[in-house]
Formats: structure tokens, C-alpha cells, sequence
């Protein structure tokens, strides 16, 4: 009789705890985490690494991930493959907010699903204005903005000029991208800081569609600057209209070779790839914030007591190889900043 009565309340125990644990995973907040571009990004990398660090403290949070892939891809048939992926994994797993991580996934998915009632969205790395997406007027988005730390970039180029002695007149920056989405939106925001530079002279940027474009801008690039900035260079051609894009190592490391006059890069990949130098949003900022909104909405926090932000947060990286070959010696705060970020590369 004992052992019968034993074995009863194991099994209560047992059919009990299983109870719970389904419970949980039934009831228990949903976010999807969308993604424009593939995992293996590296400023995917550094936003999943802040979304990660907040949402390890929060194991009671059920996560999904989506990832578009549209860095790697720009024809149309793609990104409608990409956009109705996304839809589907929203529609089948009814998360109650979906992350939205950079430009491409606010078009595809996130216009979809402004004013809607029934999902929240935050976004992340989002270089052009909210209004952009009509997310000014909806009331179930907010997140956080990614902006060029354009300050950071002033002082920088000001320091390399003093480096090699460039005189008193200001330095000419040139900033040259591809022809991506992405790179198109950020643009505004060099056009409204253009009477704020304190140290250069700012030139109008231009793009580039395939290799060959790119390397004629990067060749031609002394006649009118003393300074190339290089943001997005991931969707360069190889010929005209080939859908396969040259591998962004390639890109940069023909670029640092050839150019005649200093490569500023505006992303830590871009010193990752060959670049003598970066200044950078910081990824890892973007992530954490759109964890930490994300979470708080889930606890029944309002949108409207989320208001949308910028970020601050900015990152240096260094290649000392390709500083010393072209006859910098930057301070050591830059170094030790690059290394404690583990952004050092050689």
C-alpha cells in the first residue's frame, strides 16, 4: 500500500512539474528578434552580443530569431522570399513584440505592422528618420536609433592630420559607399551636420555599384580629399547587373593598398576587413537597449513611456600594420580602447 502511495505522488510530482514547464512555455512572454542582415555579420554579431547579455538575466523570456539575410542579397525576388519568411514566423509563433535590427527589416516587416494593436515593435540600428517608416504616428513602435558618431570622426581625422602634419588649413573628408538601401538612409545625417564639422571640410559623398565603379572613386579620391570615409561597401558588383557582390575583405583590403590618401573606416568591420582604422557605433548599445524595451513592454510597460532614442555609445578599432605603413602614430588612449574591446587586429 506505502509503495502504491510512493508511486502516486511521484507520478503527481512528475505529471505536475511537466504541467508547469508547459505552462511556462505556453504563457510565458514571446519576442521575436528579426535581423536585416545573416548572423555571421559582424554588427550582428555585436548587436546579438548586447541582446544576449540582457536577456541572459531573463530566462523566463521565450526568444526567437529571424535573420533576413540582406546584406549579402539586393535582387527583388529575394528580399520578397526574406519578407514573407518573416511574416510566417510571425504569424505562426504569435510573438507578443518582434526586435527589428537595421533599415531593411523596418521596410519589409516593420511597415507592415505599424498602429497594429495586437504586436509591439522595437527597433535597432535604424539610420534614417522614424518618420521614414511612418513609425512617428504609430503608436505600438519605439526603439533606438543608430547615428555616426560624427563628433568622434572630427576629432579623430583632426588628430591623424596633426599626426603628419598637415597644416592649419582643414582636411577634406570624402565618404564613399555602395549603392545599398542602407547606405542611402544614413545620409541625411551628414547633410544636417555639415556646418557642426569643427576640424574638416566636408565633400558631398559618392557611391559606387560595382568594383570597378569603387575603385575609381578610391583612385580619384585625392583630387578633391585628403581623408576617404568608408561606410557600406558590402553590395559592390562585380559587373553590371551581376548579382553576386566581390567579398568585403577584397574590397577593403584593394582599397588600403591603393589608395594614395588615409582610409577612415565608419564601422569596426571595416578595420576587421583591412583598414587601418575605425570609429564606430557601438552594435553591442543597440542590442541592449532593444532588449531592454523590449522586456519592459512584455511587463506591461506602455510604448508611450518608452520614447525612441539615440545612441551614444561609440567604438574605435585599430590595424597598427596599416597605421605604421602609412605614418601614424595615434595616442595610446586609442589603443588601449581598441584593445579593451578586443577590436585590435593584425
Amino acid at each position: 500500500m506505502i509503495k502504491h502511495l510512493l508511486f502516486a505522488a511521484k507520478l503527481a510530482f512528475a505529471l505536475g512539474f511537466a504541467a508547469l514547464v508547459i505552462a511556462h512555455k505556453l504563457y510565458s512572454a514571446r519576442i521575436l528578434i528579426i535581423h536585416s542582415y545573416d548572423a555571421d555579420y559582424s554588427w550582428v554579431k555585436e548587436e546579438n552580443e548586447g541582446l544576449n547579455r540582457f536577456f541572459d538575466r531573463h530566462p523566463e523570456v521565450s526568444l526567437r530569431w529571424h535573420y533576413l539575410d540582406l546584406k549579402r542579397h539586393r535582387d527583388d525576388d529575394f528580399r520578397r522570399a526574406a519578407a514573407a519568411g518573416a511574416v510566417n514566423a510571425i504569424a505562426r509563433w504569435k510573438p507578443d513584440v518582434i526586435i527589428l535590427l537595421d533599415d531593411i527589416a523596418q521596410q519589409l516587416v516593420g511597415m507592415r505592422y505599424r498602429g497594429d494593436a495586437r504586436l509591439k515593435i522595437v527597433f535597432a540600428g535604424v539610420n534614417s528618420r522614424p518618420q521614414a517608416y511612418g513609425y512617428d504616428k504609430a503608436g505600438n513602435v519605439t526603439g533606438i536609433l543608430e547615428r555616426k558618431p560624427l563628433r568622434a570622426v572630427d576629432d579623430t581625422l583632426h588628430t591623424l592630420w596633426g599626426n603628419i602634419g598637415g597644416g592649419p588649413d582643414k582636411p577634406r573628408a570624402l565618404l564613399i559607399g555602395d549603392k545599398s538601401f542602407d547606405f542611402a538612409a544614413g545620409l541625411f545625417e551628414y547633410s544636417d551636420y555639415r556646418d557642426k564639422w569643427r576640424y574638416i571640410r566636408w565633400v558631398p559623398p559618392q557611391s559606387a555599384d560595382t568594383f570597378d565603379d569603387w575603385k575609381m572613386l578610391v583612385l580619384r579620391a585625392p583630387a578633391v580629399a585628403d581623408f576617404l570615409l568608408v561606410s557600406d561597401y558590402r553590395q559592390l558588383r562585380r559587373g553590371p547587373g551581376a548579382k553576386d557582390f566581390v567579398p568585403a575583405a577584397e574590397v577593403m583590403g584593394w582599397t588600403e593598398r591603393n589608395a594614395k590618401i588615409p582610409v577612415l573606416g565608419l564601422s569596426t568591420a571595416a578595420t576587421q576587413d583591412g583598414a587601418m582604422m575605425g570609429v564606430a557605433t557601438a552594435g553591442y548599445e543597440q542590442g541592449w537597449e532593444a532588449a531592454r524595451m523590449a522586456y519592459a513592454l512584455t511587463r506591461g510597460t506602455p510604448v508611450s513611456r518608452l520614447p525612441m532614442i539615440a545612441g551614444k555609445e561609440s567604438m574605435v578599432s585599430i590595424r597598427k600594420s596599416a597605421l605604421r605603413r602609412r605614418g601614424f602614430e595615434m595616442p595610446f588612449i586609442y589603443e588601449a580602447f581598441a584593445r579593451a574591446k578586443d577590436l585590435q587586429f593584425d
